[in-house]
């Protein structure tokens, strides 16, 4: 089958969902996740994905710049965008949350939402107040991630170095409202099924990976690297929310 045709047989964006880069990555997720793109192929140009996906040049433009940096896709000058021949192998280290709609708290899906509206910014007050103290506390906290015993203490790892990212803002109302995302996210073992397990190692070393790079980028004072980054984690949790379902 072609890989345009292929493509088309993707769930098109409804037309009452707003159209994020986001949106348009979950997309193409699914679509490596199905086996309808195949690795190493290459992908129609962004127009043709904006008519297919039925979204903007702009939406389809960002995600795909999103996947690139992710290693996903490969861009070639004069030739297109291009699969990589490992997405499949990308795309399942990627920390996949089964989240559900809770009565009591905020969904996950609201939380990374909401998060996505004002994190990203907030990397610019992080590296202006942030001190070698916390800098060296942020690096102790990734190795923490890496060697998690559990499903549950790598969730908790996690979130304690975005705790630290939030108190280096020495701002006590961002500290305030991470420490409640925290006690929403414990209350309900952060979604999880059988938290005493093992999380798998490459998932946790992708994640290792992926806020290293934030850390890296928040210890060289570089707030604009620092905000594309955690912009590209938070979306790419969102793409990922319940994706199996």
């Amino acid at each position: 089958m072609a890989y345009t045709a292929a493509l088309q047989e993707l769930a098109a964006i409804a037309t009452n969902d707003r159209a994020t880069p986001s949106i348009v990555y979950r997309s193409l997720l699914r679509g490596i996740r199905e086996g309808l793109m195949v690795p190493g192929a290459k992908l129609p140009n962004e127009r043709e994905l904006a008519q297919q996906l039925k979204t903007s040049r702009t939406a389809v433009r960002s995600a795909l710049a999103m996947m690139e940096r992710q290693g996903l896709v490969h861009r070639r000058v004069g030739s297109g965008t291009f699969l990589a021949d490992d997405a499949r192998d990308i795309f399942s280290r990627m920390d996949q949350t089964n989240a559900a709609n809770h009565d009591a708290v905020p969904s996950f899906a609201e939380i990374v939402e909401g998060r996505l509206l004002f994190e990203p910014a907030m990397m610019r007050l992080v590296v202006t107040r942030v001190d070698d103290g916390e800098i060296a506390e942020m690096r102790r906290i990734l190795e923490e991630i890496l060697s998690a015993h559990c499903w549950e203490d790598f969730k908790e790892s996690i979130y304690a170095l975005h705790r630290q990212m939030f108190a280096s803002t020495k701002n006590k109302f961002l500290m305030q409202i991470m420490n409640s995302i925290l006690g929403d996210r414990q209350a309900v073992q952060f979604d999880g099924r059988d938290t005493d397990k093992p999380a798998p190692e490459p998932v946790r070393k992708q994640t290792h990976k992926d806020l290293q790079l934030i850390v890296n980028a928040i210890a060289a004072r570089d707030a604009a690297r620092a905000e594309e980054l955690v912009s590209d984690h938070l979306m790419r949790t969102f793409a990922t929310i319940n994706i199996w379902q």
